[in-house]
């Protein structure tokens, strides 16, 4: 047993097991489970005496002992936790699964160890203080491989081609980014973001058999959730960075969502290593890092926002192939062990190899989250198949611009569902209806700008129509349209074939509310004036932030500050 330090009104210990323990006030009944191997040790300690005894000769004889005294073992015990200093949990406890060290060694905790590769061989230690961290004992669950697993030997090879049994939609790419999930699922806590895998799909197209297959391949370190809460996995998450299963990760057919939605929100936190904090029973805030990779399966892939898809590779399952499923897939017992002491074995070799996949699909113009997500998950599947295997699966590695095309290719669907903020904001903006407009017919912002572009509609109709929902509009006509192709970012899409004069024009959106704006986004995110961040969250080629245009604009009279959208450059770059 030995003091950890104090945080608040909590004390930290560890326990004769060594587990920690935390403990708000310290009583009779905490001291026993501190001691629960050792009990004769508090009696020993802070022995509580009986009354002075005299023997049948008179002769005094020393009072026996009758318990422990437990005020004075917690008045010691509090004053050791409180030289130690504070203590905060979140930063100092790591539990089961994979850890960095001071070094950026990777270690693996299995519960009654600390294991690493050093110099080739594996290495272990029992639980405790190791640098600036505590790693609690916990229960046991699978350790490395113990001798050294290369790629030849590997099983992943057999595992991609089981997983090649499945009717993914991107054939064998689908069964690559599978292998980098279940690689990233056991290395998660050392990575520095987590993806996450949704495999999705209707009846009968294998996702039962796929889960039983993941959970074979990760075994007993895997945090099997089916149908469970966000409190529930976070409870079983405790401070472990183990992998988790989530069955039935799916849209409800009521329309509440709350449950999955905070299952997505810890996955979120998850993803990049964030704090989650939580309300506890005695009123005192629950904190935790939570660092583990997810893979979730179901039939219909529950509402997300764009930020939250992006840290999802979703592989969506087809109809099984008669011709491909006669043989059922098989793990072997050991695999898991195999795949981990790989991946020790390769560490060294990650941060090369992520950057040069992260470095592909940044040269084919993909954000930044796009080379998180599948950078990890395809740079995890070379240290385990080697860059052979994934070349066969239609993966140019040795050419970094066709690859980086390549994996633009793959996932144009899934990116374009990963609207931005500011577009998502703009876009319905335009396709709301002006409700108040007298006709009787109620065209939506974007058809009226439409039937002006046209000609259908002349500029002071137009102004009308979008001074009734509180906008206004700015003329710009008569500039070359090859200039507004020439504002726009590179990569530019392909030069326009016409360069003589063009309508162009700049929807005025008030920064201010207006009983007349607010009803269009009433019940979205940006409601409440939150249009005006959104939108300027826009490239400054779209909301024109330059000098030269001014941005105070006249609606129903009044002389309004506006966010200024420029509809040619945004037409112009939706085009592209």
């Amino acid at each position: 047993m030995a003091p950890l330090g104090v945080n608040g009104q909590t004390s930290f210990f560890v326990d004769t097991l060594g587990q920690v323990l935390g403990f708000n006030a310290l009583e009779q009944k905490g001291l026993i489970r501190l001691f629960r191997l050792t009990p004769n040790y508090l009696e020993w300690a802070w022995p509580r005496w009986g009354e002075p005894r005299v023997g049948k000769d008179g002769t005094p004889r020393p009072p026996r002992i009758k318990g422990f005294d437990a005020v004075k073992a917690i008045q010691c015990l509090e004053k050791a936790a409180g030289q130690k200093g504070p203590f905060d949990p979140a930063d100092k406890v790591r539990g089961r699964g994979a850890w960095n060290d001071d070094a950026g060694h990777l270690l693996w905790h299995s519960g009654d160890a600390i294991w690493r590769v050093k110099r080739g061989k594996l290495e272990h230690a029992p639980p405790g203080e190791q640098g600036r961290w505590f790693y609690p004992r916990r229960p046991t669950v699978m350790a490395p491989w113990q001798e050294p697993v290369s790629i030849e030997d590997s099983p992943a090879r057999d595992m991609f081609h089981m997983l090649n049994t499945w009717s993914f939609e991107r054939g064998p790419v689908d069964a690559v980014i599978a292998i980098g999930g279940i690689g990233t699922m056991l290395i998660g806590g050392a990575l520095r973001q987590r993806p996450h895998i949704a495999a999705m799909g209707d009846f009968g197209v294998g996702k039962t058999e796929l889960n039983a297959f993941i959970k074979a391949v990760v075994g007993d370190a895997l945090l099997d959730c089916a149908n469970a809460t966000e409190a529930g996995i976070r409870q079983r998450m405790d401070f472990d960075t183990l992998p988790v299963a989530i069955d039935e990760f799916e849209a409800s057919e009521h329309g509440d969502n709350r449950r999955v939605g905070a299952i997505i929100d810890l996955m979120r936190a998850s993803y990049s290593g964030g704090r989650v904090l939580r309300g506890g029973a005695d009123h005192q805030g629950v904190e935790f890092q939570a660092r583990s990779a997810f893979f979730a399966s179901g039939i219909n892939l529950p509402p997300m926002t764009p930020a939250d898809r992006s840290r999802f590779s979703i592989l969506n399952l087809g109809a099984l192939d008669a011709s491909k499923t006669g043989k059922r897939p098989i793990v072997q017992e050991g695999d898991g062990r195999m795949l981990l002491r790989q991946l020790m074995d390769a560490w060294p070799q990650f941060p090369g190899v992520l950057a040069d996949w992260e470095n592909a699909i940044k040269c084919a113009g993909l954000s930044g989250r796009v080379q998180n997500t599948y950078g990890t998950l395809f740079a995890v599947a070379q240290l385990l198949l080697g860059p052979e295997l994934i070349e066969e699966a239609g993966l140019p590695v040795t050419d970094l611009q066709r690859l980086g095309e390549t994996i633009a290719s793959i996932t144009i669907t899934e990116r374009a569902a990963q609207v931005e903020n500011w577009r998502a904001c703009l876009e319905h903006l335009l396709q709301v209806p002006i409700d108040s407009w007298r006709s009787g017919e109620k065209p939506s912002v974007g058809r009226v700008i439409e039937d002006l572009e046209r000609g259908d509609l002349e500029l002071k109709y137009a102004r009308e129509r979008l001074a009734a929902a509180g906008l206004g509009i700015r003329d710009l006509s008569g500039v070359d349209y090859e200039a507004i192709w020439q504002l726009l970012p590179e990569p530019r899409p392909e030069r326009p074939a016409r360069s003589h004069p063009a309508p162009w024009y700049l929807l005025a959106v008030p920064v201010q509310k207006s009983a007349a704006l607010a009803p269009l986004f009433a019940g979205t995110k940006w409601s409440h004036g939150g249009w005006v961040a959104a939108l300027q969250q826009g490239p400054k080629h779209i909301i024109r932030r330059d000098a030269g245009v001014k941005r105070l604009v006249k609606i129903n009279r009044v002389a309004t500050q506006c966010v200024l959208v420029d509809l040619a450059a945004y037409d112009a770059t939706a085009e592209g």
